[in-house]
């Protein structure tokens, strides 16, 4: 047996956990993104099963500011995005997580790829999913930054979360300025347990802060 370097042993090994870690390479489903007539935002949905992803592509312009906040069913499924013309994509889901917001600098066609990890493909597994993407602001001009939406979606993702509960039974109200920031008054279905009062508390620029419970047995 040939007994190789201690130096190239780590190097082997974190070369074969970024192979595992990356997405799964197979040819994607292109599908292209139309936006609701008069509408600055959409929510996509549906499902990918193995090594089986799916390529979103949208046009936008530069001064425009998107917006996208991906919600999935399964901790090894993430969403990649690419600028048009770029060798590298300017999100990466698995390490910079579920959100991806800036003020565009480019015009043209823009993608997001909703893969699961090599891993996870490799034994079968499938990820339900919605994908929000908001397009504001003119062309060339200020941002309109995140919309009631995009804080909408969020409030109802991080409830279902902490209540353990489906997105659907998270029943946001509107957004409200709260102080410095921006809250949302919300309730939480919890079947045999009743309905929980809750609100979604967001800061000046429109990020996600915390809830808090409003009922007084919290949970």
């Amino acid at each position: 047996m040939i007994a190789f370097p201690r130096a190239a042993r780590l190097v082997g090994a974190a070369l074969l956990f970024a192979f595992a870690a990356s997405p799964a390479g197979a040819a994607d489903r292109v599908m292209m993104v139309r936006f609701p007539a008069g509408a600055t935002s959409t929510t996509l949905k549906g499902a990918i099963r193995g090594y089986s992803g799916v390529d979103y592509r949208f046009d936008a312009r530069a001064g425009q500011a998107l917006q996208m906040l991906f919600s999935p069913s399964n901790g090894a499924c993430y969403f990649n995005v690419w600028e048009p013309g770029a060798a590298e994509a300017a999100h990466i889901g698995s390490t910079s997580g579920n959100e991806f917001g800036k003020t565009l600098a480019r015009d043209g066609t823009y993608r997001a790829q909703v893969y699961l990890m090599r891993s996870a493909a490799r034994r079968g597994e499938t990820c339900r999913y919605s994908l929000s993407i908001e397009i504001a602001g003119k062309p060339g001009g200020v941002s309109g930054g995140a919309s009631d939406l995009a804080l909408k979606d969020r409030c109802q993702s991080e409830a279902a979360s902490m209540y353990g509960v489906a997105p659907r039974r998270i029943a946001p109200g509107a957004v409200k300025p709260d102080g410095a920031g921006f809250r949302i008054d919300a309730t939480a279905d919890k079947g045999a347990e009743g309905v929980k009062k809750l609100l979604c508390l967001f800061r000046a620029d429109r990020s996600y802060d915390h809830i808090m419970a409003m009922t007084p047995d919290g949970e």
